[in-house]
């Protein structure tokens, strides 16, 4: 096959794909606004550009895992710190919890200008640093934390403004109300 100006060699498709995943996994949503897909037409390699809208960008840290970094947050922008107290990897009313209001999309607008998310988790399986370990443990101790979920709002010198009870049938709305009393708004 010989090569032509504009023309390029002829790649199988599995090692484009492959290419355009390893691509897309390695780049920042925020900036992202076009990939170039290559794609296979007749015996030619044509660039087909897909631009990719991010008006529905969430971003990838929305849950902090480092208490002195959601401090820090919370001071500079005047909020407050809701903890998760939580056994990732075990406890059904943590993943129940997460599931049905913590990862609602209902629930992560309400966060915006309100609160700081921070997830201290226990798990039994998961690796975690530990550098994690021994914070969560001493955070643990400090907020006396007997049972998972416990749902915390601080302030953000980490004094408690009080405590969310994670229910059975709690909604986004319900758990949103309750947060809504302790902070006031």
């Amino acid at each position: 096959m010989t090569n032509r100006v504009g023309d390029a060699p002829r790649l199988g498709f599995l090692s484009v794909y492959l290419i355009a995943v390893l691509c897309l996994a390695g780049c920042n949503s925020a900036s992202l606004r076009s990939l170039t897909v290559w794609k296979l037409a007749g015996d030619r390699v044509a660039a087909i550009e897909e631009t990719i809208s991010d008006s529905d960008y969430v971003p990838l840290e929305i849950w902090h895992e480092s208490y002195a970094t959601a401090q820090r947050i919370a001071a500079e922008h005047d909020e407050a710190v809701l903890v998760v107290f939580t056994g990732s990897d075990f406890c059904k009313p943590c993943k129940d919890l997460k599931r049905k209001v913590l990862d609602s999309d209902e629930f992560m607008a309400w966060t915006e200008g309100k609160v700081v998310l921070l997830e201290l988790d226990y798990p039994r399986e998961t690796k975690q640093s530990a550098a994690i370990k021994e914070q969560n443990e001493a955070l643990k101790q400090r907020y006396q934390i007997t049972r998972y979920p416990t749902i915390l709002l601080l302030d953000h010198n980490g004094d408690v403004l009080g405590q969310i009870a994670a229910e059975k049938d709690q909604t986004p709305v319900s758990f949103m109300e309750k947060a809504e009393a302790i902070l006031g708004i």
